[in-house]
């Protein structure tokens, strides 16, 4: 986040939240390689493109990623173009999400398009060869999920926590998922929530012959909200696939519904 706070056009914004892993946005060994960190604010989300030139007779000015979406959580507020990117640099542009706080949250997918002028060069000495011109190149999609505005939280003791926290706003849920072992299952769910297991549940026991595995969650979700969930797991015998029983309880019923909706 020490990037965004260096910016002085996001000082308005306030603090980040929280930062998500880079998130590639191209293949490998591609002429342009772009990954993307999401900054999550209270009311915004700044998109940090990180743009490396992998072409040798180029230099990239005015770059920036243009994204679309049908989402109504959403709008394009900003952006902040990188002025000039020579062979073998990485640079960082960024575009303003400002989102709907009157809507719930739910996944939203972005179209994405690196813009930027290619001004040929040569090679040897960096110096300007001819004309520049105006180029697209096409990226991934990228996804907002729930759990990007989820912060990883344990608790010290979850079983006081959760009677504390009471089932005011507690919403319960079932899952038929199709994972075949229950690693994978236990794993998928910590990753669909973005929460942090307690009492040791992330991982399971050895020995556990087929028993369903109880998993505990906490965390806080953006706006400072704690957040509790407990998890059943259970194998469906010879037949495959998981049953996922779900409660999440927190100090907001509509939070504990985003949470138990990304379950997916």
């Amino acid at each position: 986040a020490s990037v965004i706070y260096a910016i002085p056009e996001l000082a308005s914004l306030g603090r980040v939240f929280r930062s998500s892993q880079p998130v590639e946005l191209t293949e490998d060994e591609t002429e342009y390689v772009v990954r993307c960190i999401k900054h999550i604010f209270a009311d915004h989300v700044v998109l940090q493109f990180t743009v490396q030139n992998t072409i040798e007779d180029q230099r990239l000015d005015n770059v920036t990623v243009a994204i679309d979406t049908d989402s109504a959580l959403f709008t394009a507020s900003g952006e902040i173009a990188a002025e000039s990117i020579k062979y073998g640099d990485t640079q960082n542009c960024f575009t303003v999400l400002e989102r709907n706080t009157d809507e719930a949250l739910a996944p939203s997918s972005f179209t994405c398009e690196l813009h930027f002028n290619v001004v040929q060069v040569d090679p040897a000495t960096g110096e300007e060869e001819g004309d520049s011109f105006e180029e697209e190149y096409p990226l991934e999609d990228l996804e907002i999920a729930t759990s990007d505005f989820m912060a990883k939280v344990s608790v010290s003791d979850f079983r006081k926590s959760w009677e504390t926290m009471g089932n005011t706003n507690e919403v319960l849920e079932k899952f038929a998922l199709q994972f075949k072992k229950m690693e994978e299952a236990v794993a998928a769910v910590i990753d669909f929530l973005g929460m942090q297991p307690c009492d040791g549940t992330g991982a399971v026991k050895a020995n556990s012959g087929g028993k369903p595995h109880m998993l505990h969650l906490s965390g806080v979700f953006v706006g400072g909200r704690s957040v509790l969930a407990r998890a059943q797991i259970a194998m469906q015998g010879e037949s495959g696939g998981v049953i996922l029983k779900i409660a999440v309880r927190s100090e907001d019923q509509m939070v504990s519904r985003m949470v138990a909706d990304c379950i997916r």
